[in-house]
């Protein structure tokens, strides 16, 4: 049973056993079943553990139960009386939420249903952001710090995060596509929350202390649940400075582990590599992989292989140590074409500007029957471009010009109609899996752009419609 679960249960028993006298016990035993819900996803939580405790004259009973398929459980031979019957829960035990425990009366050779359930994903929501309501497609990121080399808590320590605000304007139909930033710093047991980040977008995380920043992160929050835990461990011997490195970060951590297909099966030559490092490697026949010379701290590990979704999972390293993480990789899967009847363009702007042909245009047709891992796959395709790596930012270059021979030249972003302001824009910030169609203004074809999307006439432009 988690501590978390026995103190709650405990707590109740003692509480029941205050208000009702002793009695003599009965020889005679009853029963408790029922079944456990998951209220979140819509289904029957199997594999949870349902513990009762005893009051009372009871108060040393203790029985529990693993749920079926079904989400059923019973709980056998219980001496009459008063019981507070709880579960165990994975995601309950990483929100840190306890749920108070269920009363139920045992009779003599008789049968007392209970049914217990996993909580909306609202309430946990509200819960775990102290009671705040969200607003609709929002949700929160919460997780605990810990020092990488001591394992203790590490408070005051800054989060900081950014995400891309993407929607539609309701007055003036036109798309919105703002930077978004903001930071949490950690209580004094190491915790942080921010609540109110949108869903289904990703977001970069690092974390910020004694003038010293941790390797940046990704992470998503899922629509579902509206709730990401994400715990982070920090070095301070190993991270790099506000200012940013000399040269990738090193350490003496090491990782290892075997990459898999959802299937089990071992995926071979798949690219492995931890993000803002310099260690990158292939997997072996056997799906396995090692990789050294890692600073310590949570690192954001990047599986990539032709053919599959890739994966973006963050690793807590240690130094001096190894860690085991293995990774399953989800086969991209090509639908059967179809014949559409009738249809409205979704996005107007990018058929407009494809109908005058100057320009490279990457329709939704094309981009559903493409195999890709990242966003930037597609541009290394696209005559007059290249993708080049600035740290953890994937950039666009031209590769026509003087310039462009020195790899300094960046074109301009435009997502949804606006261009992107940061500097230098990553177009990785987009996820593969939004991108729905993509124009591309080589320098050649610049003077040709749309003139609201202000294109490079040096660099030359690409643009991004997303499926939102």
């Amino acid at each position: 049973m988690s501590s978390r679960l026995r103190a709650v249960i405990t707590g109740a028993a003692l509480a029941l056993c205050a208000t009702r006298p002793a009695r003599a016990q009965s020889e005679s035993s009853g029963r408790i079943e029922g079944s456990v819900y998951d209220s979140v996803h819509a289904h029957p939580l199997a594999g949870a553990r349902v513990v009762a405790a005893g009051t009372a004259t009871q108060s040393e009973v203790r029985r529990d139960a693993t749920t079926d398929s079904t989400g059923r459980y019973h709980l056998d031979s219980l001496p009459p009386g008063r019981y507070a019957v709880g579960f165990e829960s994975p995601l309950l035990d990483s929100l840190e939420v306890g749920l108070s425990p269920r009363e139920a009366n045992v009779t003599a050779r008789q049968i007392a249903p209970l049914d217990l359930a996993l909580p909306p994903a609202a309430k946990l929501r509200s819960a775990v952001c102290l009671g705040a309501t969200l607003p609709a497609e929002t949700g929160v990121i919460l997780g605990h710090v810990v020092n990488a080399e001591t394992e203790s808590p590490l408070a005051g320590v800054t989060i900081a995060m950014q995400w891309r605000d993407l929607g539609v304007d309701r007055k003036t139909l036109r798309p919105i596509n703002r930077e978004r930033s903001d930071s949490v710093i950690t209580d004094r047991d190491g915790w942080y929350r921010m609540c109110g980040v949108p869903t289904g977008t990703w977001v970069s995380m690092q974390v910020r202390h004694a003038n010293r920043t941790g390797a940046a992160l990704r992470t998503r929050i899922d629509d579902t649940l509206g709730i990401a835990v994400e715990h982070l461990s920090f070095s301070t011997s190993s991270e790099t400075t506000a200012d940013g490195p000399a040269s990738a970060p090193t350490g003496t951590a090491t990782l290892t582990g075997i990459v898999r297909s959802t299937l089990g099966t071992p995926v071979a030559s798949a690219e492995v590599r931890v993000r803002g490092t310099a260690a990158e490697g292939r997997t072996d026949d056997h799906g396995a992989f090692t990789l050294g010379g890692l600073p310590a701290g949570t690192q954001q590990l990047e599986v990539r292989r032709i053919g599959y979704a890739a994966a973006e999972v963050p690793i807590a390293l240690h130094s001096g140590a190894t860690t085991t993480r293995d990774v399953v990789l989800r086969r991209i899967v090509s639908l059967d074409s179809m014949v559409i009847v009738a249809s409205r363009p979704k996005y107007p702007d990018f058929f407009a500007h494809q109908s005058m042909g100057q320009g490279h245009f990457l329709g939704p047709e094309v981009i559903a029957r493409e195999r890709v891992s990242r966003t930037s796959d597609y541009f290394e395709k696209i005559p007059g471009f290249a993708v080049k790596a600035n740290g953890s930012r994937s950039l666009v270059v031209s590769n026509q010009g003087p310039a462009a021979v020195r790899g300094e030249c960046v074109a301009t972003l435009v997502i949804d109609g606006n261009r992107v302001m940061e500097y230098p824009p990553s177009v990785n910030d987009v996820h593969w899996s939004d991108v729905a169609a993509i124009e591309a203004y080589p320098a050649s074809m610049a003077p040709n752009a749309p003139p609201e999307y202000h294109i490079s006439a040096d660099c030359g432009g690409v643009v991004i419609w997303t499926k939102r």
